[in-house]
């Protein structure tokens, strides 16, 4: 038989988030048919408490063998502790999830520098624009963007790592057919053809808001670094710093205004210690001599503002030279006017996505070449 199936009985009688299967791999020597088929006394030599223990003495392997059918049903792919493809940073965690559900190309995460993206559900306009243009950057120069498919910078995280051709993992705080929320159904679907959707709850688990801070601890987890965009004081994505500051990882914080409540957790975190981000080079300078042949930052943008120097009367004076090397973005600065605002919607160029007219714009605004105004529309600066 399959060790599958006693591994998925493992995890429903654990539970998510339980440090109940590292004591018992490490009683039993990782011998997890052993625990299967182990006794009360066997049981309490392994220190399992008194509620765990009545958990089981449940031997029944039906509901394990149903995930089982279900998953070769739906294609979902199953992922065990003891697989080769399971990930040693999960490993190294103190309640590591014994089996993960997953659709999508497994990517080897150990030898990969993955970012988790993370962030607050109610966005500002900076805060999407950061998070957008930062995660594009990243996964652009070959960094796997991890974030929780929720509304608000967690998705524009992954919509940022696809637009850039680059690599995204989604993981899930519901079971892996379910879509929350339901306004993300085609970003998942897109996820799931093109990158990584994974889950450590069973196909019947029922969702509860318990689930999502669980899977936090999954988030950082699988990362080295943690980037955190935008979060007011009560953010689920400081859950996700939290656990990735006890997992010994790495926090990124992006600075915000004061006095606003989307900035409030960030700028805690860099007070508490964690490392302002501005640019995306502040993760990868870090990294890049680790991952030589996969990491090349010179693909990211130039936020650096625009040469400044003076006129024969010693006045400063902005350089009129436009340093773009990037074409769409040139072109769109060309249809941009210095007084008249000019929408988004009305730069229609043939071949060229509505999505890549939005980053061409964001870069110039970011690198202090255009203006936004209300409506979605730019003038040049």
């Amino acid at each position: 038989m399959n060790n599958n199936i006693y591994w998925i009985w493992l995890s429903l009688v654990a539970g998510a988030a339980s440090t109940l299967p590292r004591k018992l791999i490490t009683h039993f020597d990782g011998d997890i048919k052993a625990i299967y088929e182990a006794d009360d006394t066997a049981y309490k030599a392994a220190n399992v408490s008194p509620k765990k223990l009545f958990s089981m003495r449940d031997k029944s392997l039906d509901t394990a063998e149903s995930i089982i059918e279900w998953c070769h049903a739906k294609r979902v792919k199953i992922l065990t502790y003891d697989d080769s493809g399971y990930p040693q940073r999960l490993k190294s965690l103190t309640d590591w999830p014994p089996v993960l559900y997953y659709i999508g190309e497994l990517y080897d995460i150990d030898s990969s520098l993955c970012v988790a993206g993370v962030g607050t559900r109610s966005m500002t306009k900076y805060g999407h624009d950061t998070a957008y243009s930062l995660s594009y950057d990243l996964a652009r120069s070959g960094a796997v963007i991890v974030s929780g498919l929720a509304t608000g910078i967690d998705t524009v995280c992954h919509r940022a790592a696809l637009d850039a051709g680059g690599r995204t993992i989604a993981v899930l705080g519901t079971r892996i057919d379910k879509v929350y929320p339901a306004e993300n159904r085609d970003i998942m679907r897109e996820i799931a053809r093109k990158a990584l959707l994974i889950t450590e709850y069973h196909p019947f688990h029922d969702t509860k808001a318990i689930n999502f801070p669980k899977r936090n601890r999954i988030i950082s987890g699988l990362c080295q670094a943690t980037a955190v965009f935008e979060a007011n004081g009560k953010s689920g994505s400081l859950i996700t710093a939290e656990y990735a500051i006890k997992q010994g990882r790495r926090v990124f914080a992006l600075p915000g205004k004061i006095g606003e409540q989307g900035s409030i957790g960030t700028n805690d975190l860099i007070k508490d210690g964690s490392t302002m981000i501005t640019k995306a080079s502040d993760i990868l300078d870090e990294y890049k001599d680790m991952y030589p042949l996969d990491i090349k930052n010179d693909r990211i943008f130039d936020y650096s503002p625009k040469k400044i120097n003076r006129d024969s009367y010693g006045k400063k004076q902005a350089d009129k030279i436009i340093p773009l090397t990037d074409s769409l973005q040139k072109e769109i600065y060309g249809m941009l006017d210095t007084d008249i605002p000019v929408s988004a919607e009305q730069l229609s160029l043939p071949g060229v996505s509505y999505s890549e007219i939005i980053t061409a714009l964001t870069m110039l605004e970011l690198s202090g070449y255009v203006v936004s105004h209300p409506g979605n529309a730019y003038t040049k600066k």
